[in-house]
């Protein structure tokens, strides 16, 4: 296939024969497994919520920074504690508000319409939303699917053209998650390919790539594979770039379908035991600085440290505000120690001000 011509003979995802050889359904499984150990550990967080705060925004940055929207976690965190954020960090936060958005639809609706992407993506998009409307006979007006490799930009394909064609392919495309009756394939599997086929439709003029990657978080949810959006495979993708871009274009005749199957199972897999570790490390980092030998360490009546420290670790910041059952001038002096003793870090935005938790956002600084 010429990878300048646009695709419009792009196969429905529900005609695709591809066979569900053994080696994949296996895979499937070992995924579903991984999966489930995740969703099960963050149900035993005593604040799952602490997860939702600090992992989307994770993902909302490995989103943009594989399309090269690059931004740093202090940009993020302090953006969130103060409402001031640079640009590239506002785009960020865009991600997280059109992930929350598609979670909402689910919770009203159960499924996903056409028109429920389009306000997803609208989110990430606000000055090109809509289905694209590519004028075939203006070579200059189409959408390319392209990556940088030395330097040089080089495209690998172009989808497909015509609003008309993009809608069908994409009911096609819900249509064949959903309807599990006719479709009976593996669910995994099936998000997978539908992944696959949302890159090829690429049905928007920009932003494809971060609402493709919302949308697997929210089939997983959706299929019950997740109680909460969780499962954030930006990170596994931006340190595989090249094989994703490799199973991407492999050709049909060539098991392409079963090749990026193969793959996203695999990026899943490995991001739910990546994701299931910094569970763990939230749960023991929590555990030893609210234990009896870290409380012994610090000054002040035991109980109202107990409560400053359930409040810390409940959050990725905190504001004096947020202690209010204790006095104002006890709640500054015991987060002042804990900034002593290297768990938070204090930070100022005029006359406000708050104070991070830097031993759960230092669980990222490596991300």
């Amino acid at each position: 296939m010429n990878a300048m011509v646009p695709n419009n003979g792009l196969a429905l995802l529900t005609t695709r024969t591809m066979g569900e050889t053994a080696g994949l359904r296996r895979l499937a499984e070992e995924t579903r497994v991984a999966i489930a150990l995740l969703n099960y550990q963050v149900g035993q967080m005593p604040s799952p919520n602490l997860l939702l705060d600090l992992l989307p925004y994770q993902e909302a940055r490995g989103s943009s920074q594989i399309e090269n929207i690059v931004t740093t976690n202090d940009e993020l965190y302090k953006g969130l504690a103060f409402g001031e954020y640079t640009e590239t960090a506002k785009e960020v936060v865009r991600y997280k508000t059109a992930l929350f958005a598609g979670m909402d639809i689910l919770k009203a609706r159960g499924v996903l319409s056409v028109g429920d992407i389009e306000t997803i993506h609208a989110q990430l998009a606000a000055n090109a939303p809509g289905l694209r409307t590519n004028l075939p006979q203006f070579e200059s007006s189409l959408t390319r699917v392209a990556r940088v490799k030395s330097g040089e930009r080089e495209v690998i394909y172009t989808p497909p053209h015509g609003k008309p064609l993009l809608q069908r392919l994409l009911l096609d495309m819900l249509e064949y998650v959903y309807n599990d009756e006719m479709y009976p394939a593996h669910p995994l599997i099936k998000i997978a390919l539908a992944h696959m086929q949302f890159e090829r439709i690429h049905p928007f003029h920009d932003g494809n790539g971060r609402t493709g990657r919302i949308l697997n978080i929210l089939f997983l949810c959706q299929k019950g594979y997740l109680a909460l959006p969780v499962l954030y495979a930006s990170g596994e993708i931006l340190r595989r770039r090249e094989e994703y871009y490799a199973a991407f274009t492999v050709p049909e005749e060539e098991q392409g379908a079963a090749r990026f199957a193969e793959f996203m199972l695999g990026i899943f897999q490995d991001t739910a035991r990546r994701t299931l570790k910094i569970v763990n490390r939230i749960g023991k980092l929590t555990a030893d600085h609210t234990s009896d030998q870290f409380l012994n360490q610090l000054r002040g009546r035991k109980s109202e440290l107990q409560k400053v420290l359930a409040t810390v670790f409940s959050k990725p910041y905190v504001r004096i505000s947020d202690l209010n059952e204790l006095h104002r001038e006890t709640a500054s002096r015991h987060l002042r120690q804990l900034v002593e003793k290297g768990v938070l870090r204090e930070e100022k935005s005029g006359r406000d001000k708050v104070f991070l938790n830097e031993v759960l956002l230092g669980i990222f600084h490596d991300e």
